[in-house]
């Protein structure tokens, strides 16, 4: 008895053939790529390797150079300091860090020169090395104009900047500055240069000024933004009002002025002297407080 099989004869199924073909080819080009790739680990390996080989031979020969005595100050007079007035040379190396031993490659001029302008008394510092054992330090002192009363003494410079309270054993000998508060010194105040204008001026004149209106007889010079300005000076019981302009011409009028009121006694009995008007001198007495 003959049995008829219903099943169908399978065909190959070509979706896995083509699959098997895509992996032998995978397998293939996996083996060709091996050697490639480690041709170019090699290659990176081996360049970071020279690159961290020559950076390290760099630090070693800048070392090598830092430590050197060809670069290295020998001797204080290897130092020059110029431009200080006030201030001592001592000070000035302790700051800069410089000194017998100080190897110039190691010297950073613009860092050298910032901590120098960070003192008060230094307006600017400049250093210059001269190769290979030498250094140059031209440090630019403040110039004080004036002390200025604002709470506390302080000093103001040529600029208008206040830039150094008043200390034990600073210099004193110069006029006093009132009626302005602190907050007027700031950049934002716009009344400060013409102000300044006029104080500058001022003060110029007062050193050509002969006694008792010189400047090293004066002892205040009183603000007032809507007036002007007003001196007082030693020995003189009298405040001289100068008003805002024509400073020049007011001196020469006093000091023509001057010895009549002297002759007439009107000195000691002064308690105001205006010169704010034209070609007058305007004299008010302690006793009558009436114009003269």
């Amino acid at each position: 008895m003959t049995w008829s099989s219903k099943l169908k004869p399978q065909r190959p199924n070509k979706q896995a053939a083509r699959l098997r073909r895509k992996r032998s080819q995978a397998r293939r080009r996996q083996s060709e790529d091996a050697p490639k790739y480690w041709r170019w680990v090699a290659f990176w390996t081996c360049g970071f390797l020279t690159l961290a080989g020559l950076g390290l031979g760099l630090a070693l020969l800048y070392y090598q150079v830092l430590t050197w005595n060809g670069f290295v100050i020998s001797d204080k007079k290897n130092i020059e300091i110029t431009g200080l007035k006030r201030l001592q040379p001592e000070l000035i190396l302790k700051m800069a860090k410089i000194g017998p031993g100080t190897n110039l490659l190691a010297l950073k001029p613009f860092q050298v020169e910032r901590t120098l302008e960070t003192h008060p008394w230094i307006a600017r510092a400049s250093l210059t090395r001269h190769w290979p054992q030498r250094v140059h330090l031209h440090i630019q002192e403040r110039e004080p104009m004036a002390l200025v009363q604002v709470g506390e003494l302080c000093y103001l410079d040529h600029q208008g900047h206040l830039f150094k309270p008043l200390s034990p054993g600073d210099p004193h000998d110069f006029p006093i500055i009132t009626g302005l508060p602190r907050k007027f010194f700031s950049p934002q105040e716009v009344a400060l240069p013409g102000t300044m204008a006029r104080i500058q001026e001022l003060i110029a004149l007062l050193k050509k000024s002969p006694s008792p209106l010189n400047l090293e007889n004066i002892s205040e010079i009183h603000v007032d933004l809507e007036r002007g300005l007003t001196l007082f000076a030693n020995g003189l019981g009298a405040g001289v009002d100068l008003g805002r302009e024509r400073y020049p011409e007011k001196l020469q009028r006093l000091a023509r002025a001057w010895p009549v009121i002297t002759k007439k006694g009107y000195l000691s009995r002064a308690a105001r002297i205006s010169l704010d008007y034209p070609r007058k001198v305007l004299l008010t007495l302690k006793a009558t407080e009436e114009p003269e």
